[in-house]
């Protein structure tokens, strides 16, 4: 037989190998079996101390054999020991073997004790707990970084008592960790973190989900997205009653049709390529997404849903022009906003306004009778720009290019390949600017200076191929770095820098002509709003949809005004002209403010710009 065909006969388990392997089978079975064996151990200890004792009369004093008993094992328990003048040696010997007996049995019970509660407050930290709560709101998906979701849904309970349970598949200690250190947590709000698999209906089983009010997803990935709102459709099978349904999903194509949503009360916000098109604005309107921001939040203003029977049979030009305290920017028709209709758009009894106002029920139309809707004109000319550059690519560069004004001569894209070249941009590509390719290495700050000698605005855009946290670092490092060439080479440019994750934003200090604009702010902002109206699903869809009137900055300049003092009404009238509502003002250094129909003055200087909303 060959060596390695031989076979080894193992022989009989020695009484040590069986003891041990009896000893680990009876510690598996947990705390309650270790504490049993313990007492069996101390008992037979006992039980043969009694009989010796008894049998030998080594106890001075005649005593029945249950005290004995009950003598011997309170001395063990007590892990006490006799005196020298106890009795005979034989009796303090077995005291005294009964003794460490008993130390021996205590030492191993509070060990046993203290493990097994230390393991269940290490379970209860990390065990996720039974909502039973009704009523509350459910957030699924969470990201260290990203708070602007959370917060604006503590805005806007507006001090009620609310519970807010956020779901991601990561520590519960962690996620409490982060939100503590970022989010301001009133006592209102009672804020549960639960670990589980957001596309599995068993780990969502605990949340709750049929009681709930509203459920958010904000996981993001149009993949995961799918299979967490399956997964919830699962949960929801047989619940009489079904929550709110917000989502987001980075993607513009439909994942489901309007029908499917609609029947299952799902309010879907594809938002694509919004972040695209807010970076091409951003490129040549410093301070839009700023702007932008302020106008989603719940901070000040917001969109609310007026009745327009009152207004019935009016020209929406007239309604808009009249409305004071509030800004009417739209009608809300057979469940489908329309921003910024026609002027003789006839507004119908059934119609609601769309309102941007600070608290529901400021609008106050008055003397519509006298109001003028001034005659259409055509914008004046922008004055052009020579050239903006744009550092870096990935797939929202066909939209930021389309996005991009018209007035611009001359579009620069620097340091991408041949390979990046071919994937994101076609050969037939159209546009009314000059696309030019520099394919220089930027590594060198005089090269890089060269390329930029001409530039009036810097597009830096993220790698999405790398980690969020890596291609933000990259990000930073380089406007560090185009701050430092700016100065030494005197350069006269602005820079808009793509960021991935909120906390980085916040790490690098915006100065003067510098926007950074997140992906996930203005997302986390809306997905807020629409949870306590999901009418305003259809307001932000169009707001940012590439079709139809936009948020927009405008120079005084390109807009023919000039630098003076002006009445609210002047103001409102001389853009109306130009199809465009007034929004706000936003002065140089100074934060976006909101114009309404009062009767204070608008200074306005050069520096100035105006926010509207407009088609271009």
């Amino acid at each position: 037989m060959k060596k390695k065909d031989q076979v080894i006969i193992m022989g009989k388990p020695s009484f040590k190998k069986r003891f041990r392997y009896w000893l680990d089978r009876r510690m598996a079975k947990g705390t309650a079996s270790m504490v049993k064996l313990l007492l069996i151990m101390v008992l037979t200890a006992v039980i043969f101390v009694t009989i010796l004792v008894v049998t030998f009369h080594l106890q001075k004093d005649s005593k029945p054999i249950i005290a004995i008993f009950w003598d011997n094992l309170r001395s063990a328990m007590s892990s006490s020991f006799p005196s020298s003048d106890s009795g005979s040696l034989l009796y303090i010997v077995l005291y005294t073997l009964l003794g460490l007996t008993g130390m021996v049995f205590t030492g191993m019970l509070i060990g046993i004790f203290s493990s097994a509660m230390r393991g269940k407050v290490i379970a209860l930290q990390e065990d996720n707990p039974e909502i039973i709560e009704k009523g509350h709101t459910v957030i699924l998906g969470f990201r260290i970084g990203e708070y602007a979701l959370l917060n604006e849904l503590i805005k806007s309970t507006e001090g009620e008592r609310r519970t807010i349970v956020v779901v991601e598949d990561m520590k519960r200690q962690d996620m409490e960790q982060a939100i503590r250190n970022n989010v301001n947590v009133p006592r209102n709000i009672r804020l549960i973190s639960i670990k589980a698999d957001t596309t599995s209906p068993n780990a969502l089983a605990c949340c709750a989900i049929p009681d709930c009010s509203m459920l958010v997803l904000h996981t993001g990935d149009k993949g995961r997205t799918i299979k967490t709102l399956l997964a919830i459709e699962v949960l929801l099978m047989n619940s009489d009653k079904r929550p709110v349904i917000v989502a987001s999903v980075d993607s513009k194509e439909e994942i489901f049709s309007k029908e499917t949503l609609k029947e299952r009360g799902i309010s879907m916000l594809y938002s694509g390529n919004v972040i695209a098109r807010i970076i091409a604005h951003s490129a040549t309107q410093t301070g839009i997404y700023e702007a932008l921001l302020d106008m989603i939040d719940y901070d000040n203003f917001e969109f609310y849903f007026e009745s327009g029977k009152e207004l019935a049979g009016m020209p929406f030009g007239k309604a808009m022009l009249a409305a004071k305290k509030a800004i009417i920017v739209g009608l809300y028709r057979n469940d489908k906003a329309i921003i910024n209709p026609d002027k003789s758009e006839t507004i119908l009894e059934d119609d609601v306004l769309i309102v941007f106002e600070e608290e529901p029920g400021d609008l106050m139309v008055e003397n519509i009778d006298d109001i003028a809707i001034p005659e259409s004109k055509p914008l004046p000319v922008s004055e052009p720009i020579e050239e903006i550059a744009i550092l870096g690519i990935n797939q929202s560069i066909l939209t930021i290019l389309n996005e991009l004004p018209d007035n611009i001569r001359q579009i620069k894209l620097i340091g991408i390949n041949s390979h990046d070249k071919e994937t994101y941009i076609p050969k037939d590509l159209e546009l009314s600017s000059e696309l030019i390719y520099d394919s220089r290495n930027t590594n060198k700050d005089l090269i890089l200076a060269e390329m930029l000698k001409n530039t009036k605005h810097l597009c830096i855009l993220a790698d999405h191929k790398k980690k969020e946290e890596e291609a933000d670092t990259d990000t930073m490092i380089r406007i560090i770095r185009l701050r430092n060439i700016k100065k030494r080479f005197n350069l006269n440019f602005t820079i808009t820098a793509e960021m991935r994750c909120e906390n980085n934003r916040n790490l690098i200090t915006s100065k003067e002509n510098e926007d950074f604009v997140v992906a996930t702010d203005l997302s986390s902002m809306m997905l807020a709003q629409i949870t306590n109206d999901i009418r305003r699903t259809e307001v932000f869809t169009e707001l940012l949809d590439e079709i139809g009137s936009e948020a927009y900055m405008k120079s005084i300049k390109d807009l023919g005004l000039v630098a003076k003092k002006y009445t609210y009404s002047e103001l409102q009238s001389s853009l109306y002209a130009y199809d465009y509502i007034l929004i706000g003002i936003k002065k140089a250094n100074e934060k976006f403010k909101v114009l309404t129909n009062t009767n204070d003055l608008i200074e306005l200087d050069e520096n100035d710009s105006i926010i509207i909303i407009g088609e271009e």
